[in-house]
This record gives C-alpha cells, structure tokens and sequence, in this order.
C-alpha cells in the first residue's frame, strides 16, 4: 500500500469519528498511524511524536482541538473554546485581560493567548480555593460552613 493512500485510509477512519476516539477504536488509529510514518520518509521523530501524542490525547479527551501555533481565531469562536459569550471575551480584551488582534471592526484573537488565560484563570481559581479551605478550622462555626456532602 503506497503512502498516500496509508493516509487516505487514516484520514477516512478519523473523518468517520465524531469527538474523541472511542477507547476500544484507539488501537487500531494508532496502529495505522505507525504504518504510514513508517511509510513516510523523511520525518523527523518530532512529528512522529506529535502524531502518536495526538492520538492518545484523543483517546484521553472528549474536547481535543488543535490549533497551529500561530493560529487566531474571532471572539465568537474564542468563546465557544471558552465556554463563555461573545460579550465576556469583548469585555476580556478591553480590560486588557486578553489581548486581541485588532483588524478594524473584527478582532482576532491568538490562540495561544487563550492558553495563557485558561492557564492563569485555573491558578487564581485554585489559589482561592487553597485560601477557603485555609480560612475553615474545627472552630469555624457550623453556619458558615457549606456541608456537600
């Protein structure tokens, strides 16, 4: 099998596949995936690490998306990857919390940015986490404790 149609056949498994690879399914993509690197000559063992990678993060999570580094997207997509509206990534850029590329009216908004955010907004959270559970003793009185559980 020549290997323009290893990945023909690759790309049709991965087409066929709606979110993340089902985990009974994975052996087989990963398995095709080997055949036609090994088929592909002049790749470097980057790329052959980043297609095995890709592979187990979309074994791994439901919500896999890649991006090229230098990739932009608007603020109606960088809020669905957000999970927030348009508007909280309108007011984000404004305070200067996000930084967006300006382009007249649209404004573009780097993907890598989103990363930095999504990884600052995970530490505040957990820092504040780390202070309420701080602020709770055995001698907190019972009325300003939530019990979950």
């Amino acid at each position: 099998m020549r290997s323009s149609e290893r990945f023909e056949r690759l790309r049709s498994m991965i087409d066929g596949m709606a979110g993340a690879i089902a985990h009974d399914k994975a052996p087989k993509l990963r398995e095709a995936v080997e055949e036609a690197l090994r088929a592909t000559p002049g790749l470097t063992d980057n790329a052959r690490a980043a297609f095995s990678r890709l592979v187990d993060v979309l074994e791994t999570s439901g919500d896999a998306v890649v991006f090229a580094v230098e990739a932009t997207v608007s603020t109606s997509q960088a809020a669905a990857l957000l999970g927030v509206s348009r508007m909280t990534i309108v007011r984000l850029i404004d305070r200067g919390e996000l930084h967006a590329e300006a382009g007249g009216v649209h404004r573009r908004v780097p993907v890598s940015e989103l990363e930095r955010y999504q990884a600052e907004n995970r530490y505040r959270k957990r820092a504040a986490m780390t202070k309420l559970a701080g602020d709770i003793t055995e001698t907190t009185p019972p009325d300003q404790v939530i019990e979950t559980r």
